[in-house]
């Protein structure tokens, strides 16, 4: 089995091809930026029979480092993905190892230019729009560094007269007001009640509503129903979740993040992740390019760099940026229509280049 290692030494063999990518290619690069490198590894044919399939990708845990197996390559690439289209078009100056194999893939580009690329830099475009709204909520309201509990979305109705008000009745209490300890309880499911519970008070001698991560319920004594009956339990374990899973999302972004990347949202000048909506103008610029041209770009020049680096310094408002993002998604579709680019890859011919390819490293060996 590759290992990201192994594809890190100087000479490993199964690496056809390793580049500089992300802003480094495309010339947006600041003083803060990252460093992100792509590359491409092959296998031996044979493996794909083995009962461990070898791996698509390997990188590192910040995904500044990726490499992507030789067939998974081509496989997106029939599916006209933008990232993996620009490897085929990378600058010179980006290059760091390529091999004759990556120089014949290079050679057959042309195969995976087709008119679905203006939809698929339209969809990666819009995804980035989403990203900029969306992580800026993250910006704005900081999440707690402890996860949430399952307490918290538990509420009550009381069964004693202790804990009635002038309210109407049955009316639920939350379980921090109320201020009741259920590792002093016994939870019983309620019949044909969805996520409701009756509970019982058996003081310290209880062995608790939660343990071992989950809600567990208890058969209760007859004799016991009505001396330590309490009242319900509402425990809402979907919202508890998603609570839990935005907390880990939330925590994963604040630790992988560039944090110099978010200094304008924190200070309060932006409503938006500038460098996720420069990212929209650039695909659509790009799969403009292919429409015109037959090529993406990759390394932005002229008025074009000068048009992304306002907007990834903050100098340009969303709704103007989404002006440009649609006159340019107006393009792509008029561009789309007149051009004569196939309507998509022929899966076919790319299938007979991966063989090809594969072949040709296994004969030129390590």
């Amino acid at each position: 089995m590759i290992t990201f290692e192994q594809l890190r030494t100087e000479r490993a063999p199964f690496l056809l091809f390793e580049c500089l990518a992300g802003s480094r290619a495309y010339g947006t690069s600041t003083a803060a930026s990252d460093e992100d490198i792509r590359g491409v590894f092959a296998v031996p044919a044979a493996s794909y029979i083995d009962l461990i399939r070898p791996p698509d990708q390997i990188g590192d845990d910040r995904g500044n480092v990726v490499y992507y197996s030789l067939r998974r390559v081509i496989e997106l690439l029939t599916q006209a993905n933008p990232n993996i289209l620009e490897l085929l078009f990378m600058p010179a100056d980006c290059v760091r190892k390529s091999s004759p194999e990556m120089e014949a893939l290079i050679s057959h580009r042309h195969l995976f230019v087709s008119r679905q690329c203006a939809d698929t830099h339209a969809g990666y475009a819009m995804s980035q729009i989403r990203k900029a709204k969306g992580q800026n909520k993250w910006v704005n309201n900081p999440r707690p560094a402890a996860p949430p509990v399952k307490e918290d979305y538990c509420h009550i109705v009381p069964w004693h007269a202790g804990h009635r008000s002038d309210g109407p009745p049955a009316r639920p209490v939350a379980l921090k007001e109320i201020g009741w300890a259920l590792d002093e309880y016994h939870a019983a499911r309620l019949e044909h009640g969805h996520d409701t519970y009756r509970l019982y008070h058996y003081g310290k001698g209880a062995r608790g509503v939660f343990r071992g991560g989950m809600l567990v319920c208890e058969s209760i004594p007859k004799n016991d129903e009505s001396t330590h009956f309490a009242g319900l339990l509402l425990y809402s374990e979907q919202a508890w979740k998603q609570a839990l899973l935005e907390h880990q999302n939330y925590w994963a972004w604040r630790k992988e993040r560039n944090d110099a990347r978010w200094q304008q949202q924190e200070r309060g000048e932006l409503d938006f992740d500038a460098k996720n909506m420069m990212h929209t103008v650039r695909l659509l610029l790009s799969g403009r390019s292919i429409m015109e041209s037959a090529k993406p770009i990759v390394r932005f020049s002229g008025a074009d760099l000068s048009l992304l680096m306002s907007i990834r310094a903050g100098q340009r408002t969303f709704d103007e940026i989404m002006t440009i993002a649609e006159g340019l998604l107006s393009d792509c579709e008029r561009l789309k229509a007149e051009c004569s680019l196939p309507d998509t890859c022929d899966p076919a011919q790319a299938t007979a280049l991966l063989h090809q390819l594969t072949n040709d490293w296994e004969r030129r060996g390590p």
